[in-house]
């Protein structure tokens, strides 16, 4: 039978980023033939840097995202959970003495053949009695497959890919899925790459089933050797079910401007309180998009504004580096982490520790004077987190704003 891909956008649309998000993951590839399809998930949260110590640096960094692949053949697990690695470009190809930076960047873009490793920490659900089994970690490896390829950019371009995201959330807190999917499409992913709220394996799992393959699940065909997702429907449970999918679909060829805009609105709500909450109130000033400044900012830009981008570099050591147009951006981070934990009972009933993290940044934003020099333009601080305190991450976001003020 002939493969179906992106047959599902549609259904997708209407799940994208419900407002009660605090996290997101993304849809990398829907692919194969009936009984034997495949789902790739990927977490976008936190992109892990993975380069030894040695390597910092140097003209690679390896960086790390959690991909998580649903399997519908019963001949295959519940579904392999990876920690791929992947060899990136350099960060920063400019020295602490100031070089220019190389023009033309080398870029790893989805459809190019990208370097790979599944790293420690990876591990497959059983589909025999659904219980977990670790996969072992691998050298290195080269492909373009587009599930690998399109994670591969993703990790290699986080900063874009953070940028693409923001952006897209508009004044009003509408979430402009047509922007988003412009400036991703850059990065060679898909203009229709769905965004979901789903992060932890055993939710994809979930969300391929009702999504995907629900007309197996009504059918009672899901593959259940385990004997532990069966759940049988009555006719008036199942008629339910189809009467649900119908509306939703009939909400779908209606359009889904004001779903999207409801959506949007939500995330952006929720990333105001994320920033009140690691931030003291008040500000002083706005910034050059117009935006309200938060007291970290303003200290920091009363120090940095107009000063060169070297300054930074000498200071702050190696960023994490993007350019666009005429702005570019050197980003530091600092994260906390602790992994997810997930167990599965009987009768399907899924449970466990979905993990946390914390992440704070400072991300110096510099532009062209007359003169051609790459100066402080802006910086911004931004902050984020999830199954941590609010302590620990407003703790890393002083450290690194008391390190960026200089000694």
């Amino acid at each position: 039978m002939k493969a179906t891909r992106w047959l599902w956008m549609p259904l997708v649309a209407a799940l994208l980023l419900p407002p009660e998000a605090r996290a997101f993951a993304v849809v990398l590839q829907y692919a194969g033939a009936v009984d034997d399809r495949v789902a790739y998930f990927a977490d976008v949260r936190v992109i892990a840097n993975r380069t030894p110590p040695a390597g910092v640096g140097g003209t690679t960094e390896v960086r790390e995202i959690d991909v998580t692949a649903v399997y519908e053949s019963a001949d295959k697990p519940e579904f392999v959970h990876m920690k791929l690695q992947f060899q990136c470009p350099g960060a920063f190809p400019m020295d602490r003495a100031g070089a220019r930076a190389r023009e033309n960047m080398p870029r790893v873009r989805a459809g190019d053949a990208v370097t790979f490793r599944i790293g420690p920490g990876s591990y497959q659900l059983r589909r025999t009695d659904l219980k977990t089994e670790p996969v072992a970690a691998t050298g290195w490896n080269t492909s373009a497959a587009p599930a690998l390829s399109r994670a591969g950019a993703i990790a290699c371009n986080h900063i874009a890919f953070d940028h693409a995201l923001h952006a897209a959330i508009k004044a009003g807190g509408t979430f402009d899925a047509g922007e988003f999917g412009k400036r991703v499409v850059a990065l060679g992913l898909p203009v229709d790459m769905p965004l979901i709220a789903e992060t932890l394996p055993s939710e994809f799992l979930e969300f391929a089933w009702e999504n995907f393959w629900w007309e197996k699940v009504l059918a009672g065909k899901r593959p259940d050797p385990s004997g532990k997702w069966a759940t049988p429907l009555s006719e008036a449970d199942r008629q339910a079910a189809m009467q649900k999918l119908k509306q939703k679909q009939r909400e779908l060829e209606a359009g889904t401007a004001s779903i999207q805009a409801d959506l949007g609105q939500g995330i952006a709500q929720l990333q105001a309180r994320m920033r009140a909450d690691t931030q003291a109130a008040g500000a002083g000033g706005r910034g050059p998009d117009g935006r309200k400044l938060t007291p970290l900012e303003s200290s920091l830009i009363a120090i940095w504004k107009g000063r060169p981008e070297q300054d930074v570099v000498a200071l702050m050591g190696n960023p994490q580096f993007d350019e666009s147009g005429d702005t570019r951006f050197l980003r530091y981070t600092r994260t906390w982490e602790r992994d997810a934990v997930t167990a599965y009972g009987s009768q399907g009933v899924v449970g466990g520790d979905a993990g946390g993290f914390a992440m704070c940044f400072v991300e110096f934003r510099t532009r062209r004077d007359a003169l051609g020099q790459w100066r402080v333009d802006d910086i911004l601080v931004r902050s984020d987190y999830e199954g941590a305190g609010l302590g620990r991450t407003r703790s890393m976001c002083e450290a690194l704003a008391r390190h960026a003020a200089g000694p």
